[in-house]
């Protein structure tokens, strides 16, 4: 069995290494990815690629062997860097949620708002946050159940030594409230704000389609016999309607996806985390899958993001035959995927030359 389980944890660290790897990659590789929405993103991939990197190989060993196989004073380095990473990786999914939030509200102001040294201001933030909730605490025995431990996160159970971060109660509230429950309430907070705001606009534009069918219908028939391309003008008109109405359901599946798998992958580990150090009843091996479960956020977020992102699949299609298309999509009037800072002014050029 544990064969099965180490070709298993190899193929997600390979794949979270890998696709985020990749996607560093490509952001810095090709000009059309090099804007500011996609600072964040770089920060994301790079926190996703320490995860894959420096957390879950040691996370491995520990779950083949059952104990820590290296030395005891990596023990504290490795649960520092676990904590900060995956803090990190949660912080820039927050960022990216406002930033994204800022792009539709009000688009024509974002490249004022939200410049590159604002941006990497943003990111120095985040990192800096990640590592006060890790290395500090730990390196300052703040988490610690007890004020006299025999060494920092390392549990002796007979000759085996177990590598586990014990936390106090008052450090996993805060440190959880801080890397956790308030990123995913501002998350969620700006992908509902989106959501409204993508129908909102859908049924903007779908009754200003209507009104100027209808008055070309208005100006041209006291003038002239009803043409053939009246009803033309109609049809098109309810088609690009409909059209808008798509996206916005497309722009609730893409956020109830990003939405679920965040929550999916995180909420149980964090909830658990507060329970452990209530009752300290929460079985090891649980512990470990609930865990995992929150590392495969990272291999998920290098997948998912870009699956969304049109200038994403433009830049991986002159590399994958399988992500080129027949032809090249239009522009659109509303952005509801993931674009770049640039989306803004196209999507208003666009809903004029269409209309």
């Amino acid at each position: 069995g544990s064969s099965w389980v180490a070709a298993f944890l190899c193929f997600i660290i390979l794949l979270t290494t890998a696709g985020n790897f990749l996607l560093i990659l490509l952001i810095v590789t090709q000009r059309s990815l090099r804007n500011t929405s996609n600072y964040f993103l770089v920060s994301l991939f790079m926190s996703d690629l320490m995860v894959g990197l420096v957390v879950m190989p040691p996370a491995m060993l520990n779950q083949l062997y059952g104990r820590w196989v290296l030395r005891g004073d990596f023990c504290s380095l490795w649960y520092s860097f676990d904590v900060m990473c995956c803090s990190a990786s949660i912080l820039n999914l927050c960022v990216i949620s406002l930033d994204r939030y800022l792009l539709i509200i009000s688009p024509l102001k974002y490249k004022l708002r939200m410049t590159s040294c604002r941006a990497l201001w943003l990111i120095l933030a985040t990192w800096t946050l990640a590592a006060l909730a890790s290395f500090l605490p730990i390196k300052m025995g703040w988490h610690e159940l007890e004020f006299e431990v025999w060494s920092p996160n390392v549990t002796s159970r007979g000759d085996e030594d177990q590598c586990r971060l014990l936390v106090s109660l008052p450090y996993a509230l805060v440190a959880s409230c801080l890397t956790f429950f308030l990123p995913s309430a501002a998350i969620s907070f700006t992908y509902c704000r989106i959501l409204l705001a993508a129908r909102k606009q859908a049924v903007q534009v779908a009754s200003l389609a209507s009104n100027v069918a209808t008055a070309t219908t208005d100006e041209t028939t006291p003038q002239v016999p009803r043409a053939p391309s009246q009803p033309a003008a109609g049809s098109e008109s309810r088609r690009f309607a409909n059209k808008h109405s798509k996206k916005a359901l497309k722009a609730s599946l893409t956020l109830g996806i990003l939405l679920g798998m965040f929550f999916v992958a995180w909420l149980p580990f964090f909830v658990t985390n507060v329970t452990q150090a209530v009752c300290g009843c929460v079985p090891a091996g649980f512990f470990d899958v609930l865990t995992w479960l929150g590392y495969c956020n990272s291999t998920m977020n290098p997948i998912i993001y870009p699956l969304f992102m049109r200038d994403f699949k433009r830049a991986m299609g002159k590399y994958l035959p399988c992500c080129r298309r027949s032809g090249e999509p239009r522009p659109s009037a509303i952005s509801l995927s993931m674009r770049n800072s640039n989306s803004g002014p196209r999507a208003a050029t666009s809903l004029k030359n269409v209309l």
